[in-house]
């Protein structure tokens, strides 16, 4: 495939490391000389300085011959002008980076008369595929941890009936010292143990493999047996009632406005005291308090260590990595962090970060599908992308349908995590055995994707 990204930023040279790893042909458009000339020593990529929203520029890119074009500029008016003419001008597929959701929703205009039909308005009309909004997904995934049994992420696919969740193995009394083979015999609910994650390695675990006390688990199951699969992992946590937020930014304030909705109870913390009162002036029923999120006094005097969450969303992942840390040692039940590059991740929850969100991370696994597999209906990458969950369709001249009633042998670090054949869920698969038309979720390290993909053409 060949894929332009515009704007070098971190979120198009996220994207772009994405697809050069998958092993694509990359062209990044951007209006400085100076970022173009840091990323000329970075990447193997193909170099258009100037203003993408222009068509010469972008026939400078080639797009009339790009498979895709990814606009992420800080800009969403350049973003979506971008994509409009790309499309326009060849691209097959184009993705708009947009903050304001008024862009990506649905416009009905009113008719000229009664009886006449009300026009409606669509992105894709436009000539984009897709909008994505990396601060919006963060906070959605914020606001579902915080309103789950359990403080793990969650992917899902086949329209939300498989799910996969990341579970710390905290229960020692139901799973840890445990082969794999012995939990799939003893629990009534049928799931996949698709993942093991420790410090020092990722692993898609054989049978045998013994889980041990603090392991990273990743598990495939309904979403009507997620919930009580938790509790062989780790312990369920309390309804969250109170949360403390540190920053008002865009991903700060619409955590607050979604957990208010839900009743919980919320107090967002904000250094600029013009943003305090725009705040207070949208969210009647949010507690907005100026202050610096590092201050330990502070934290103390608004209730950080009786609240249920404290969520550190401000523009520095340091100051957030930091505010994190602060609240866990007051005795915050809960920390969550924001960090900007995905790679700080692990460092965070090392230090003790219960959990860190990269927004990068959760737009990256919403443009992967575009980038990474031809006929993917869904991908989500899993473990700091390090491996990827991906639902295929079978086709009938797929590989994978032609193993009879024992199946096809599947690469080694990769795991078939769920069969959806109709209305019928199959967890785990047992045989193997695929149909044509079934929906396939596959679990695989980044190293077996390429052999995963062979097994659906």
């Amino acid at each position: 495939m060949y894929i332009i990204v515009v704007g070098a930023g971190a979120a198009g040279l996220y994207i772009a490391s994405l697809i050069v790893k998958a092993g694509h042909r990359v062209a990044i458009v951007d209006e400085s000389e100076e970022l173009a000339e840091h990323i000329r020593l970075q990447f193997d990529v193909g170099i258009v300085v100037g203003n993408a929203a222009t068509p010469r520029v972008l026939h400078q890119a080639d797009v009339q011959h790009a498979d895709l074009l990814v606009a992420t500029t800080s800009s969403d008016e350049t973003n979506i002008i971008t994509c409009i003419m790309a499309k326009e001008l060849g691209a097959k597929k184009t993705v708009a980076r947009v903050r304001n959701p008024e862009y990506s929703g649905y416009l009905v205009v009113g008719a000229e008369s009664p009886n006449a039909p009300r026009k409606v308005i669509r992105p894709k009309r436009l000539g984009i595929d897709l909008f994505v909004n990396p601060e919006i997904e963060a906070a959605k995934e914020i606001v579902n941890i915080l309103s789950s049994h359990y403080a793990a992420p969650v992917q899902e696919f086949a329209g939300g009936r498989i799910q996969i969740r990341e579970f710390k193995v905290e229960n020692e009394a139901t799973i840890a010292n445990k082969p794999v083979w012995l939990i799939n015999e003893t629990l009534s609910e049928p799931c996949v143990v698709a993942l093991i994650i420790r410090p020092e390695e990722i692993k898609v675990p054989s049978n045998n493999e013994i889980i041990k006390q603090g392991d990273h688990v990743c598990v495939v199951a309904t979403k009507e047996d997620m919930d009580k699969l938790g509790e062989i992992f780790n312990h369920p946590k309390l309804p969250t009632k109170n949360v403390v937020i540190l920053g008002g930014g865009y991903i700060g304030f619409h955590v607050a406005e979604e957990l208010d909705k839900l009743g919980v109870q919320v107090k967002l913390i904000e250094k600029s005291a013009s943003r305090c009162q725009e705040i207070s002036a949208k969210l009647k029923r949010v507690a907005v308090v100026q202050g610096e999120g590092t201050d330990r006094d502070l934290l103390v005097e608004e209730g950080v260590p009786s609240s249920d969450a404290f969520i550190a969303a401000a523009g520095d992942e340091s100051l957030n990595i930091l505010a994190g840390l602060v609240s866990k040692n007051l005795g915050v039940k809960e920390n969550i962090v924001l960090v900007n590059k995905p790679e700080y991740i692990p460092l965070a929850q090392s230090v003790g970060i219960d959990i860190a969100i990269s927004p990068l991370l959760l737009a990256g696994s919403r443009i992967a599908r575009f980038i990474l597999h031809s006929g993917a209906v869904s991908v989500a990458l899993l473990a700091n992308e390090r491996a990827q969950a991906i639902e295929f369709t079978a086709t009938p001249t797929a590989h994978i349908t032609k193993g009879g009633g024992k199946g096809v042998k599947l690469p080694e670090g990769a795991i078939m995590g769920a069969i959806i054949r109709g209305d019928t869920v199959i967890i785990p698969p047992g045989d193997n055995t695929v149909q044509a038309g079934d929906h396939v979720v596959m679990v695989s390290l980044s190293s077996a994707i390429p052999s995963v993909e062979k097994l659906f053409k």
